[in-house]
């Protein structure tokens, strides 16, 4: 069984095996001639770099290989473990190889998205970065009197392209009775039900904890001997849905159904932060059940939790 680790870049792809690295293409053809030499039942892994690992990954899995996809923020933090110094795309492709060799039967493996599922993640992440863009505008042009008119002009553009892009989610998610029944959750919106939707039908989650450890809101114990500290959130997750489910819980606290758990967490001295983690936590919960079990939302659940 060999080992691969690969270092993705636009251009090309660093290929470590047997403590050796070479450079291939990251073209198609190049790609399908390396990986027809590569024997079968090959453990690969790759580094998520935005989506130009998924040539190599797609055309090892059709070859039978076990392909990973790894956080680039854990090679990172490995690296630094081994004591690595320097980084280059050379040495993250070794340290990929020797992470993998040990880590793999503890990782989820790659399966490639349908094309639909493709589309709908890139338009989500697209339109995320759209609002992101405009905050930063707004932030860095605020209090300049001379162009409050361009910046307004500017802000109407981006509005209406974030328009445009929802409009494309919601087409070519019409008439989805997954999605509806998930938006029938009190402060869960059309952007969230689609993010969620997306990551629910691109994995399979065993259990609700697993969802929820997918997006980092599971809390990472902290303590040793006779000391506990605070719990923390793992972080180690997917960010993007972290931080819509963290908005939805927001909108969702201000709601009749939410808000007595959330005054709750508040009675027993969390703090706004703490409180509105839990709520992002429950909802992530809740939208696994729904779609696991094909159900709808039921408020009388949450009521009973509290008494």
């Amino acid at each position: 069984m060999e080992i691969y680790g690969v270092d993705v870049s636009k251009e090309k792809l660093d290929i470590a095996s047997k403590g050796l690295v070479i450079q291939v293409e990251n073209m198609t053809k190049a790609i399908r001639a390396f990986v027809r030499k590569m024997p079968a039942g090959s453990i690969v892994a790759l580094e998520a770099t935005n989506t130009y690992h998924l040539e190599m990954a797609d055309e090892c899995y059709r070859a039978g290989m076990r392909v990973y996809v790894v956080n680039p923020r854990i090679t990172r933090h490995y690296r630094e473990v081994k004591g690595l110094r320097g980084h280059t795309d050379r040495m993250d492709a070794l340290t990929l190889a020797s992470f993998i060799e040990g880590e793999h039967d503890q990782l989820r493996a790659y399966v490639p998205k349908t094309a639909d599922q493709r589309r709908l993640q890139i338009l989500i992440r697209r339109r995320c970065k759209l609002v992101g863009i405009k905050t930063q505008l707004r932030h860095s042009l605020t209090g300049i009197k001379e162009v409050r008119k361009e910046v307004e002009a500017l802000m109407d553009r981006v509005d209406a392209l974030i328009a445009a892009i929802e409009l494309l989610i919601d087409k070519l998610l019409e008439d989805d009775p997954d999605r509806k029944r998930i938006e029938g959750i009190v402060g869960v919106g059309s952007v969230v039900s689609a993010a969620l939707l997306s990551d629910l039908r691109s994995i399979e989650f065993a259990k609700a904890d697993s969802f929820v450890a997918f997006y980092g809101l599971d809390p990472r114990p902290n303590q040793s001997g006779k000391y506990k500290g605070r719990r923390k959130l793992s972080k180690q997750g997917q960010r993007l849905g972290r931080t819509l489910l963290y908005n939805a819980a927001m909108a969702a606290a201000k709601t009749k159904v939410w808000a007595p758990i959330y005054k709750a967490c508040l009675d027993r001295g969390l703090s706004k932060i703490e409180s509105l983690v839990i709520i992002a936590r429950k909802i992530a919960k809740t939208v696994w059940s729904i779609y696991k079990h094909k159900t709808t939302f039921d408020p009388y659940r949450l009521q009973v939790a509290l008494t």
